[in-house]
């Protein structure tokens, strides 16, 4: 459980609802290719890159406001502005992955996608017709014309022109002016058609196949809006996705939003993914687990809330050989309790065997929850991570506690010198210090903390953060910054809490899944809109940090 249990402090922000920080001029463009920049004289196979065209100097970009998510969206269309730059560097929007898929006929192909979305460049409905402004599209499940791309090199260094597989088109700044729109064109010898592809550093992008994955729009689907979003991986290829409050498809309305007179069905629940690389939501296989005996009757709900309790949040949890073991944290309002470690079992299809558990030590306290994560490391102990908020809310001191993996039952503690019987909280038994969540995990041989801003507040701060260490027990390394959320709500910073990191979906390209949960609300507005809230906002994201970005 990683809710935030703290006080609120009334905030206050304002933004800007404009397509953010553009500047026309020619001097930031030259400063920021001088200090970011890197030469390149052939297409990598896989990099970010940005697209200038030679006719005009402006920047490939999707179109929209980013205080209302616009970016974020199918079929935003591919315009062109003068570099957008935030903290020192282009935005997201305005930076795209080149990624190589297949050869024909001695023509690379390749998909462009965006940094910002994660969604590719794509050609509307294959169109044949000159003139066609170019969109953003999710990745299709299989690769498709519209969405591949040939790259040729010109007459000067790093200037290509960029043709799709489809049509044949080339692609095409319509005018020289901000917000026009790129579009197809028979390709030619002009300017407008040459793009200077400048490579930039590797960064932290947004996974849209992960973020797809969790809208889950039909109602037979179970769990289709939550928080959380921990993940146990099992020996069986299958994937566990665990929750916390939950809405079931069967409270989605005709539109595909939630009456705001409903509520959560679930206090939590555990989706069952096939495979840790199935992203595909309309497959309809991941499927939630069952349980009989619910104490509140509800099958789906895996965790009972305890007499006189008002919740119960799962976190981690790790599997021993036919077991897997749950921290789940209980209390009321936002208040934890107490915490308790369920035993869950499989009995059959999507049923389990569910016991809760109460380790010595563990339970009968919620000072320090150990609701950051769960490592099964070599030495035949499970390191189990807590956190113990401090500044109201804005740190937290981040502890760890360990169990034989032949007794989950015999917990010990870390006090900054050994292993104890009890746990102890303060800053000389931490193990690291963290900002308003952390959690952690084990990945390329080291232990990866993850931890994020205060995200209930508002503040202008709403960044990630990432520090490693080689010892369960620490010490870490210096935070280091990957990633800023930028989600709003109907034009506010959107609220945001429960990182989680996913070591067991590997993509290939050396990049850690870390996904994070919005909270249908927002300082200063209301989530509620014409009587109906969007599960959008109550949905698992996800990002992809490059390992080198972290150190790994």
């Amino acid at each position: 459980m990683r809710k935030t249990f703290m006080y609120l402090i009334t905030p206050f922000v304002f933004i800007t609802l404009q397509n953010c920080n553009k500047t026309q001029t020619k001097l930031v463009n030259e400063s920021l290719q001088a200090s970011t920049a890197l030469a390149a004289t052939t297409i990598s196979d896989y990099d970010i890159y940005t697209f200038e065209c030679l006719a005009g100097g402006k920047y490939m970009e999707v179109s929209g406001l980013p205080a209302y998510n616009e970016k974020y969206s199918d079929q935003r269309g591919i315009t062109q502005y003068a570099s957008s730059i935030s903290n020192g560097n282009i935005d997201g929007w305005q930076r795209w992955h080149i990624i190589y898929k297949s050869t024909v006929n001695n023509i690379k192909y390749y998909y462009i996608r965006n940094v910002f979305s994660g969604k590719l460049l794509d050609l509307p409905g294959a169109s044949q017709t000159a003139g066609t402004q170019l969109q953003q599209y999710a990745e299709f499940i299989f690769p498709a014309d519209e969405q591949l791309w040939s790259i040729t090199a010109m007459d000067s260094a790093n200037v290509y022109r960029i043709t799709n597989k489809g049509s044949g088109m080339a692609i095409t700044a319509s005018s020289t002016s901000n917000g026009s729109a790129i579009t197809q064109e028979t390709p030619g010898t002009g300017d407008n058609q040459k793009w200077r592809l400048v490579k930039r550093d590797a960064d932290t992008y947004r996974d849209d196949n992960v973020v797809r994955f969790f809208n889950r729009n039909d109602p037979s689907q179970g769990s289709v809006a939550f928080d959380e979003g921990t993940s146990i991986p099992l020996s069986n290829g299958n994937v566990l996705w665990v929750t916390q409050d939950a809405w079931d498809g069967a409270s989605l309305q005709p539109n595909g939003k939630f009456s705001c007179s409903s509520f959560f069905s679930y206090g939590n629940s555990i989706l069952i993914q096939p495979t840790a690389s199935n992203w595909w939501p309309w497959l309809d296989i991941t499927i939630n687990m069952t349980r009989d005996s619910s104490a509140q009757n509800r099958p789906k709900q895996i965790c009972d809330i305890q007499a006189g309790n008002t919740f119960a949040w799962p976190g981690p949890g790790m599997q021993i050989g036919d077991h897997v073991y749950l921290q789940c944290g209980e209390g009321s309002g936002l208040v934890a309790t107490n915490q308790s470690l369920y035993d869950l079992m499989p009995k059959s299809g999507s049923k389990w065997q569910v016991k809760r558990t109460l380790p010595a030590g563990m339970s009968g306290q919620a000072s320090i929850l150990y609701s950051a994560g769960m490592v099964k490391a070599d030495d035949g102990y499970v390191y189990a991570f807590g956190t113990q908020g401090t500044g109201f809310g804005y740190t937290c001191n981040v502890h760890v506690a360990r169990f034989p993996i032949t007794n989950p039952q015999l917990w010990t503690f870390w006090n900054g010198t050994g292993w104890v019987n009890a746990p102890v909280s303060g800053d000389a038994a931490r193990i690291t210090d963290g900002l308003g969540t952390a959690t952690i995990a084990y990945v390329n041989g080291k232990y990866v903390m993850v931890t994020m801003d205060q995200g209930f507040n508002c503040d202008n701060s709403r960044n990630i953060y990432t520090a490693t260490s080689s010892s369960p027990t620490g010490p870490f390394t210096t935070r280091t910054q990957v990633y800023t959320i930028n989600e709003y709500l109907y034009g506010n910073y959107a609220r945001y809490y429960t990182p989680a990191i996913h070591p067991e979906s590997v993509n290939g390209r050396n990049e850690l899944l870390v996904t994070y949960c919005l909270n249908f609300s927002a300082c200063g507005v209301e989530g509620c809109v014409d009587g109906y809230l969007d599960p959008y906002f109550y949905r698992v994201k996800g990002v992809r940090v490059p390992y080198a970005k972290i150190g790994l």
